[in-house]
């Protein structure tokens, strides 16, 4: 039994999918997660939160930690939000789409642990995103249902159109769920395929030009590097949406990460297929693409002795790893 993770059983999410039909024709002129994500943070301005007393936009961008808490130093400037845009129906990794008129569009809305206090308002954010338009030229869409799904297929419509249905979510996705009571040590191949463009380093120029671990690897997302983001990834959803105020020591002590980390080098790589690809963002007027949307996309197989992280790397799928995960970037999946 996987122990270390067992300490963060608690962490799950809630996959939502939402199906919206368009007024008329209409092109997103970039990577659909870029487009409905600004439009979706713009409707939820317009949100307002009563019991937080604060719109939906300014709660996303609230951090909890306080000072006291191992993580703060590492994430006051920067956090992972508590929501995942992903699966999108027309992606096929191109600079732009079109949707024709009464064409059904979707995607899923991931809420991560303690926001899916909050679906309600989500649920309104995307009305009004429906109502206002997106696109090019902006375009109403028609709101057909959101259903909250199940790993195995299992489905509940939770809304239609203007009224919610239920305020009962019936299928968290749970860490605990993936980890086996008994773990075989037996030497298998897994393949792992990059859906959406995978980026495990920053892009940024970097102040300091010492080597990391990255530059000496040339940036290659190998198994090591993937299991440590999901790994740390993991780590940070669960210290702001599950257990903001109270922590485990071992959760943040680094000796005790880098053990559970160390075997993650092993696995030797058999074959790679990948390429890098920069998608276009959403861009303000008379501006270059500032931030693009770049990664690694492909496949990948290894050979070694994988069971002690497949629980992690399986639970990591749907929320993604590495850089603009809720574009839908980081988008992974293992076969095993």
């Amino acid at each position: 039994m996987n122990a270390f993770l067992e300490l963060y059983g608690q962490i799950y999410y809630h996959r939502m999918e939402i199906r919206m039909i368009a007024a008329a024709d209409v092109v997103f002129d970039a990577w659909p997660g870029s487009v409905v994500r600004n439009n979706l943070l713009y409707a939820a301005d317009k949100i307002f939160v009563e019991e937080r007393n604060m719109p939906l936009r300014e709660l996303i961008d609230t951090f909890p930690l306080n000072v006291e808490h191992p993580l703060y130093k590492e994430l006051r400037e920067g956090f992972p939000k508590g929501y995942v845009l992903t699966d999108f129906s027309h992606s096929d990794l191109s600079s732009s789409v079109t949707i024709k008129k009464n064409e059904i569009f979707s995607f899923s809305l991931l809420l991560i642990g303690r926001f899916n206090d909050y679906k309600s308002y989500f649920f309104q954010a995307i009305r009004e995103m429906c109502s206002r338009g997106i696109g090019k030229p902006l375009t109403p869409f028609l709101l057909l249902d959101i259903s909250e799904k199940s790993l195995s297929g299992e489905s509940q419509i939770v809304a239609v159109a203007q009224t919610n249905l239920t305020e009962e979510l019936r299928y968290p996705i749970r860490l605990a769920d993936f980890i086996q009571e008994e773990e075989s040590d037996e030497f298998s191949e897994i393949t792992l395929r990059y859906k959406t463009p995978v980026i495990l380093f920053r892009l940024k120029n970097k102040k300091n030009t010492q080597l990391s671990y990255q530059d000496k690897s040339n940036r290659f997302p190998g198994f090591y590097q993937l299991v440590r983001s999901a790994f740390f990834r993991l780590q940070k959803l669960y210290a702001v949406y599950v257990e903001p105020t109270t922590y485990t020591p071992a959760l943040f002590e680094e000796t005790v990460t880098e053990t559970y980390l160390e075997k993650a080098g092993y696995p030797l790589l058999q074959s790679a297929n990948i390429r890098y690809v920069s998608l276009q963002n959403t861009q303000k007027k008379e501006k270059v693409n500032e931030m693009p949307l770049s990664g690694y996309v492909g496949e990948q197989v290894y050979s070694g002795y994988f069971q002690k992280y497949l629980p992690l790397l399986k639970f990591m799928e749907g929320l993604g790893v590495g850089n603009e995960t809720v574009y839908g970037m980081g988008r992974y999946e293992v076969e095993n």
